[in-house]
């Protein structure tokens, strides 16, 4: 058996991009497990190097090719070494991929990827190149492999593709028009996770309000039927989109005891004829509108958002105007980016005439002003006492645990290590613009 063992090929996955694709790899890894293979915790060690890459920003794109570039001496080394790409990116590039990197074996669309374990096979057989992107926009199989990377918080997806089109935003054309799970699939999947002792789950979609399922359940009735699943004590879900978000949300977010108090609500710009450039759906009128109900009904919630810098057209006016909304809203945190033309999108259209020195003021005034916002929300929660879920403990001093709250704040605080996994009530002492500083006290 040992000796069998030896022969399995090991696996060394990295990952670039949102929660959507670290689940989408971790999937994978959980499939290719089941069907005979190892993981490899480092790249020297691996007969395959599986990289797995978002398309929505360049910058992703010119990370993953610079790591594949990187890889020269080491395929040289091991001739037999196998590079695979999978996800967006590699629907995006289809052959080209392999045309840019000649180090690139496999390349695998986002529909193809629960082939992975008889493509790898193949190639590792018969030293050949594959390209499989052609289960574009279908429904991927229903596959519960036991793998995952964390031992309590759990990435569930819940939905795949979108049907928004925004025209800056290349996800429709790369993981096709919005699929919903069956409801049914996905309780199975949880009630799996509870089962083996995991506490939180964090449901997954392009845009996660709009969830409809073939039996005609909503996204606020999957809350509730994920809520009553004993064992979960925390859900979180992400991405919401304004035009769908609404009271009712809201109310459910309040009134659903494990669902968490924090809504990721992306605003982009607070420009309204940007916002229309964007093909978002909404006004900022609406937008103040939405997060001021937000507050009203989860008294103590957290509001945090996206926002591009540097869409096409965008004047200074434009970019005042998206700074005022963050002053009036006072998001916790913010995930600010510089805008980079995508094929296929409309927005690659327009002439992408803000220069790139003003798109990294511009990003440098968001960050700096959210910075502000953030530490003076957090030192509300000065000498209150908040429920923190430990995750770990920290890297620098093993005495120290790190964990979120309810809110998604992370927080740090002295504690034993046998506290891993388990929820505390954490005094804050002290704050800084990017987390909570205190002490247990239960």
């Amino acid at each position: 058996m040992n000796k069998e063992k030896t022969c399995q090929p090991k696996v060394f996955v990295k990952t670039f991009g949102c929660q959507m694709n670290m689940r989408d790899s971790e999937h994978v890894a959980g499939i290719l497990i089941d069907n005979g293979f190892r993981l490899s915790g480092t790249m020297d060690d691996a007969d395959v190097i599986l990289f797995n890459s978002c398309s929505v920003r360049k910058h992703a794109e010119e990370r993953l090719f610079g790591n594949i570039a990187c890889l020269k001496g080491l395929k040289k080394k091991r001739p037999g070494l196998v590079i695979a790409l999978m996800g967006c990116t590699a629907q995006a590039y289809e052959g080209k991929a392999m045309d840019r990197s000649s180090l690139i074996d496999i390349v695998c669309g986002p529909g193809n990827e629960t082939d992975l374990p008889r493509l790898i096979k193949d190639v590792l057989k018969k030293r050949c190149h594959i390209i499989a992107v052609d289960k574009f926009n279908k429904k991927r199989p229903e596959l519960f492999p036991k793998y995952r990377e964390h031992k309590f918080k759990a990435l569930v997806s819940i939905s795949e593709g979108c049907d928004n089109f925004c025209s800056y935003c290349i996800v429709p054309y790369l993981r096709g028009r919005e699929r919903s799970r069956h409801a049914r699939d996905i309780i199975r999947e949880v009630k799996g996770l509870a089962g083996r002792g995991f506490k939180e789950v964090l449901l997954l979609g392009q845009n996660v309000n709009s969830y409809k399922a073939e039996c005609g359940k909503d996204f606020i009735k999957l809350l509730e039927d994920v809520n009553k699943i004993k064992g979960i004590e925390r859900i979180r879900f992400m991405t919401s989109h304004p035009k769908d978000a609404h009271k009712e949300l809201f109310r459910a977010m309040r009134d659903l005891d494990k669902v968490c108090e924090h809504l990721h609500l992306p605003l982009q710009s607070g420009s309204d004829r940007i916002l229309k450039l964007m093909n978002r759906r909404y006004t900022s009128g609406k937008y103040l509108n939405l997060a001021e109900e937000y507050k009203r009904i989860v008294p103590g919630g957290s509001l945090t958002t996206d926002i591009i810098a540097g869409f096409p057209s965008e004047t200074d006016s434009d970019f005042k105007k998206t700074c005022v909304i963050m002053k009036d809203v006072g998001f916790d945190s913010s995930y600010t980016f510089k805008y980079s033309p995508r094929e296929r999108t409309k927005a690659s259209e327009l002439a992408d005439d803000v220069p790139d020195d003003v798109k990294a003021s511009r990003l440098k005034s968001l960050s700096e002003l959210q910075c502000g916002i953030s530490e003076e929300r957090n030192r509300r929660l000065t000498d209150k006492v908040v429920e923190v879920l430990v995750e770990g403990v920290s890297k620098k001093d093993g005495e120290i645990l790190t964990g979120r709250t309810g809110t998604n704040k992370p927080a740090v605080f002295k504690g034993s290590r046998s506290l891993v996994g388990r929820s505390v009530d954490v005094e804050i002492e002290s704050v800084t613009a990017y987390a909570l500083r205190g002490r247990i006290v239960r």
